[in-house]
């Protein structure tokens, strides 16, 4: 008897985010929750408070940076503020900065796999979708909200 087909449900092969990305998304959020007021954020601080390697930090703040979602202040009161509000800045525009667009390149561009294209690029599409309506305020209300303790 043949195993049953599982498409794409396979728990052991799922789809994964890059630890850079990972990470990008921990200093966005950490700037959102901690940048208010004007007062830059040090990677010091995001680095110790998201436990993300203060030198790859640094690399991430640069990409995020030239993506327009971050600026820096230099100085010694210096460090980084986010460039929008959260309301306006979406999950997609992070994974963006960090890896570039969705499946692209393709996974294999040759011609035995044309015939896939179109799927692939409506896979794209779909990602795109769900990540764009992911905002950086939803993040930040999911973080505060699993922070609250009930009774």
């Amino acid at each position: 008897m043949d195993a049953p087909r599982n498409y794409g449900r396979d728990p052991i092969s799922p789809m994964n985010i890059s630890s850079r990305c990972e990470y990008a998304c921990r200093a966005i959020l950490e700037l959102a929750l901690n940048g208010r007021e004007e007062v830059p954020v040090t990677v010091q601080a995001i680095a110790e408070k998201r436990n993300i390697p203060g030198k790859y930090l640094v690399h991430i703040l640069i990409q995020l940076k030239r993506a327009g979602l971050v600026r820096s202040i230099r100085g010694a009161q210096g460090g980084y503020l986010l460039c929008k509000s959260p309301e306006t800045i979406t999950l997609l525009d992070i994974v963006e900065a960090i890896e570039g667009p969705v499946l692209e390149p393709l996974p294999l561009e040759d011609d035995a796999g044309k015939d896939l294209e179109g799927i692939w690029k409506e896979a794209a599409k779909e990602i795109c979708e769900v990540l764009r309506a992911c905002t950086l305020r939803d993040m930040i209300d999911h973080a505060t909200q699993s922070d609250m303790y009930y009774i």
